[in-house]
């Protein structure tokens, strides 16, 4: 006891300034329960575990994220649209290219000409490929810009064409017949191997001559903002190369649908990653293509 105060083995006194009318400052003792040594000891094992669980996290995370960027099949921007959920999915867009090739005797249904459109006359799409790209060049008309498409459907035969007179023109500037073939197969796809083959793949630029410099226009740009709208996405990125074995190819359009586009636009990935996604969350989806 002290000063009329009780005072225990575990308390510890604490004094206050007060300050009262008339008598200047003073202070008076209070006094605080201390922790028990049982508690301490308690407490201090609390904080040890905390300090565990934190650098443990801490570990986890790190180790995470070397393997995502590790593994170039993986990404942060994947582990990001995993998180959206595609079990809604049914069907996801056709892949092509050398490992998953269209046969010889591919056509798609319902081909629609895009004649209403400068240089149009020759060039289709697939029917709800070619109403979308109508309705995406609609709204670029209002916002003052327009394009000229260049390159729609390509069939099997033609692009056997193409190839041939590439390799054609390659032994004329002085290359022999296997490097020509080789360069040419470098340079355009090989028969079954194109998408333009189906129908949902377009290349555009503002000058129906040429695609050169097409990612240095106001077109481009507007595209890019907006394509995903109508349900295209820009096929080949640099980004993207390694997934889809493409050089960057900023004119060449594919329409993929509204709902796969904008998920692509959203979480910036490509259709290989989409596909992958969709089959994942829905292993019965299918090809709608």
């Amino acid at each position: 006891m002290e000063n009329g105060l009780f005072v225990c083995d575990y308390c510890v006194e604490k004094v206050i300034p007060m300050k009262g009318k008339g008598t200047g400052k003073y202070y008076a003792p209070v006094y605080r329960a201390k922790k028990s040594p049982l508690k301490l000891r308690r407490i201090r094992l609390i904080r040890r575990c905390a300090a565990i669980a934190a650098a443990v996290a801490i570990v986890a995370v790190s180790i995470a994220a070397f393997q995502i960027n590790k593994d170039d099949s993986s990404s942060f921007v994947k582990v990001a649209a995993s998180e959206q959920s595609l079990a809604g999915v049914s069907s996801y867009p056709r892949i092509v290219n050398h490992s998953s090739p269209l046969s010889e005797s591919y056509v798609p249904e319902n081909l629609m000409s895009l004649g209403t459109l400068p240089n149009g006359d020759n060039i289709f799409l697939r029917a709800d490929a070619a109403e979308a790209f109508l309705d995406m060049c609609a709204a670029m008309s209002e916002d003052g810009l327009g394009i000229v498409p260049v390159k729609g459907y390509v069939s099997y035969e033609d692009q056997s064409d193409v190839l041939t007179r590439t390799a054609d023109r390659l032994i004329a500037e002085g290359a022999d017949a296997d490097e020509a073939q080789k360069i040419a197969q470098a340079e355009v796809f090989a028969p079954g191997e194109d998408e333009a083959q189906l129908g949902t793949s377009i290349d555009v630029s503002v000058s129906a001559d040429s695609v050169d410099n097409f990612v240095l226009t106001e077109q481009f740009q507007w595209i890019s903002r907006n394509a995903n709208h109508y349900g295209f996405i820009i096929r080949y990125v640099e980004a993207n190369r390694k997934y889809t074995g493409v050089n960057e190819k900023p004119w060449h359009l594919r329409y993929v649908g509204k709902e796969a586009a904008e998920f692509m636009f959203s979480t910036n990935t490509c259709l290989e990653d989409y596909v992958s996604a969709v089959k994942a969350d829905n292993p019965h989806a299918k090809s709608d293509e």
